[in-house]
């Protein structure tokens, strides 16, 4: 007892109450700034996209602004007088106006190629099959015509949406630089619609890309995507970004999501390109850490807090309550002992209030339960006794008389044996005597039927059918013997002729089924309901004896819910009594 108190000592009700509620506050704090972190997380990494992606727009207007210098300026050339003039001129079957015509085209080609450092070179294309080029005599043209067939030139040329051509390299001047080409078409003015000629703008590809590269310093990922998805420029370390755009693909949008992070990417407007770069989940995560640390930080101090103030208020609250506990060890039940009230003018001094008068109505109990079990021990033997029924010993004793006066000597020994027989099994009480085998019970109505028969010869007529192996079934004592006196003296004899009764044991599912039936008057309605209502079914209650009643309560009281008796009745065509008892076998009481 002093180390269960011990252990009870060491779970305090304050401690209880402040784990409890640390618990509950902890966990929707948790699952607060989960959710709080989780939404200004996607805040964070939205705007980091975001900025991210008009970094990469000013990099691109900035393209996109020198693709329309190129255009204007390509524009420039074909509208320019001298060169309009120029061209023009018919120097048909004149073979030196022809030459001065080329020199004069070609050095005002060199003119305008010389104002952009960028340019490699220039094409002019005409309708009829000639060409003029910056860097390039007459006699060159045969070369012109075969360099515009060129694998990425005449791609170019083939593929009208193209502005710009893929990257290539002029192997035949010794130059490692990678061009582009950019074709502008010149129309006749006297002729509308009419293609006069196609001016090809041959320049290096580095001259777009300064502005990528610079955008490259500050970024791990960077590509500058060309036509047909061709990588003009990357810096991708392990192919990351290769593979987001693989895995995504290019449409419409600008940003796309990917397994390992965000892919962004934006169109140059008038160069077909596109501008991309390549947020990883790590550098996203890196970026929102400051996030993290604000809320573990607040969710932290906020706890804290939240318990030091709850600590407080609690230990004022919980201090009478721990009083009373003490109290209540102190207190020895059984005895009268004053009780100290803390008034706190709450639910607190009211269980003070009721533990004194729990202690004041224990104490009472307690004296009338000695005064019951006084009482109990002495309607022991009372009961035992009244278990004898006076009239039956009377009439057995009668019939004794009455063979012995007739010298019918062995029937008197039976009769005296089967009644010494049922006076002992009978008269043992005690806790460890209230149940006894299907075989011991079987054999003391055997002795009791024994004694009948000589009282009333030829008036009934008994069969008992039990299962194999159910004879060492526990059963509570005096149970079946009552069942078949009833149903001789109540129900064979009122009907003035023979009968027969049946004795059947059996198992039923997992429990013991034992029933009674007759062959007599029957039980009326009324004596069936004042049964199940948990009534006595004589109506002359003067009379002591076993009855059904009895069988019914020791079978309530020893098996409890589930188990008892029940009784079926016919007026005039019999009845019959059914038990349910629990399988117990003698083996398990030993």
């Amino acid at each position: 007892m002093k180390t269960e108190r011990k252990k009870r000592d060491k779970k305090h009700l304050k401690g209880r109450i402040l784990r409890s509620i640390s618990l509950i506050l902890i966990c929707s704090m948790i699952l607060s700034t989960l959710i709080g972190y989780l939404y200004f997380n996607q805040v964070v990494r939205k705007q980091r996209l975001e900025e991210e992606k008009n970094r990469l727009m000013q990099v691109g207007s900035q393209i996109a602004f020198q693709a329309e210098d190129n255009r204007r300026f390509a524009q420039s050339i074909l509208v320019d007088e001298q060169m309009q003039y120029l061209l023009e001129e018919n120097v048909k079957g004149n073979e030196f106006r022809r030459q001065n015509q080329y020199d004069k085209v070609t050095k005002r080609l060199v003119f305008y190629n010389n104002l952009r450092t960028y340019l490699e070179g220039s094409v002019l294309r005409m309708a009829d099959g000639n060409f003029f080029g910056s860097s390039y005599s007459s006699r060159d043209s045969a070369y012109l015509k075969q360099k515009l067939k060129q694998k990425e030139l005449e791609e170019y040329t083939a593929k009208k949406e193209w502005i710009y051509s893929d990257p290539y390299y002029d192997s035949d001047s010794g130059n490692d630089t990678r061009k582009i080409c950019y074709a502008i078409p010149m129309y006749d003015k006297r002729r509308y619609g009419h293609l006069k000629a196609t001016l090809y703008l041959e320049m290096s590809l580095d001259y777009f890309l300064t502005q990528v590269k610079t955008y490259a310093k500050t970024q791990d990922f960077a590509a500058l995507i060309g036509n047909d998805s061709e990588i003009l420029y990357q810096k991708d370390k392990k192919n990351v970004l290769r593979d987001a755009i693989k895995e995504r693909g290019l449409d419409q949008e600008n940003i796309y999501h990917t397994s390992g992070g965000y892919l962004i990417c934006i169109p140059v407007e008038g160069t077909g390109w596109k501008l991309c770069t390549f947020l990883t989940n790590a550098d996203l995560l890196e970026n929102s850490s400051f996030v993290l640390k604000f809320f573990v930080l607040s969710f932290l101090l906020c706890v804290g807090l939240v318990l030091l103030v709850v600590s407080k208020i609690l230990e004022n609250m919980v201090r009478p309550v721990t009083e009373l506990s003490k109290q209540m060890e102190r207190t020895e039940y059984g005895k009268q002992q004053p009780i100290h009230i803390v008034h706190t003018g709450d639910e607190i001094e009211i269980l003070y209030q009721c533990f004194q008068d729990m202690m004041t109505e224990l104490y009472k109990g307690e004296q009338e339960r000695i005064a019951y079990e006084k009482q109990k021990r002495d309607m022991e033997y009372d009961i035992t006794l009244s278990q004898i029924n006076p009239h039956y010993l009377y009439n057995v004793l009668n019939t004794v008389v009455y063979l012995s006066a007739a010298g019918k000597n062995q029937d008197v020994v039976k009769i005296v044996h089967s009644l010494i027989y049922t006076l002992h099994e009978t008269l043992k009480v005690g806790d460890g005597n209230v149940e006894t085998t299907i075989e011991k019970e079987l054999e003391l109505t055997k002795c009791y039927l024994d004694i009948q028969r000589y009282r009333y010869p030829d008036v009934f007529q008994v069969e008992v059918k039990c299962e194999e192996g159910l004879k060492d079934c526990l059963v509570p004592k005096t149970m079946i013997q009552p069942l078949v006196e009833n149903a001789i003296l109540h129900g064979i004899l009122p009907t003035e002729a023979s009968g027969k009764i049946w004795i059947i044991i059996q198992k039923q599912g997992e429990k013991l089924c034992i029933m009674v039936k007759d062959e007599g008057i029957g039980v009326s309605k009324e004596q069936l309901k004042r049964f199940k209502q948990g009534e006595t079914m004589a109506e002359n209650k003067a009379r002591k004896h076993i009855g059904v009643e009895n069988v019914r309560d020791r079978i309530h009281y020893l098996y409890g819910e589930g188990f008892g008796m029940e009784i079926q009745s016919t007026q005039g065509k019999g009845t019959t009594v059914i038990l349910t008892l629990p399988v117990k076998r003698a083996e398990e009481k030993d």
